[in-house]
């Protein structure tokens, strides 16, 4: 494939949600350190009710409050800032975000948020790739991803997956369980 990709972006709030829940709790796997902090508690409100001195159920009941509110608090607080986030930048049903270029050694992202150059990405510096269900997440840099919604290409969905993963190479892209069930029931 020589020819260049277009995709301009129409990001909304549900894609956007869906990529933060990714990033953030799966590819970044900040949820561990919330589940061993609960996992913790828990074990000293159980040690505190086998011991059966006085108050020790009061102890138990402090420990177990605050080893599973903290992280029901942690997890809460995250999903309503990707909210506000998805709202202040006014996604709503979907906003022209900006404008991915595919091309044969790189691809450039056009900002429409911001005036300003296009930022352009080697493929052997752009760092992995995700096939989710309804879009594809393309790492710049370990912290900067750009999301590509199905349907927004100038070529088929499939036809911008095996660019990426040609371009790319194969190791850096994964693909869901979700689209790879997708692609054997069809």
């Amino acid at each position: 494939m020589t020819r260049d990709i277009v995709i301009p972006v129409k990001l909304d709030q549900k894609t956007f949600r869906r990529f933060a829940r990714f990033d953030m709790l799966r590819l970044r796997r900040r949820w561990v350190r919330p589940a061993v902090f609960a996992l913790i508690l828990c074990g000293f409100a159980y040690a505190a009710l086998w011991t059966r001195l006085p108050q020790s159920g009061m102890i138990a009941a402090v420990l177990l409050a605050v080893g599973l509110g903290l992280p029901i608090v942690y997890v809460g607080m995250f999903l309503s800032q990707v909210n506000v986030q998805a709202e202040k930048s006014g996604l709503g049903k979907g906003k022209l975000v900006y404008t991915v270029t595919l091309r044969t050694r790189d691809f450039s992202v056009v900002n429409h948020q911001k005036q300003g150059e296009a930022v352009t990405v080697s493929w052997q510096e752009a760092r992995q790739a995700f096939r989710m269900k309804g879009c594809i997440y393309l790492y710049a840099s370990p912290v900067r991803a750009f999301l590509l919604p199905d349907g927004q290409a100038s070529v088929p969905d499939e036809e911008v997956w095996q660019a990426i993963q040609q371009r790319l190479g194969k190791d850096k892209c994964r693909i869901s369980l979700w689209m790879r069930l997708k692609h054997r029931v069809s």
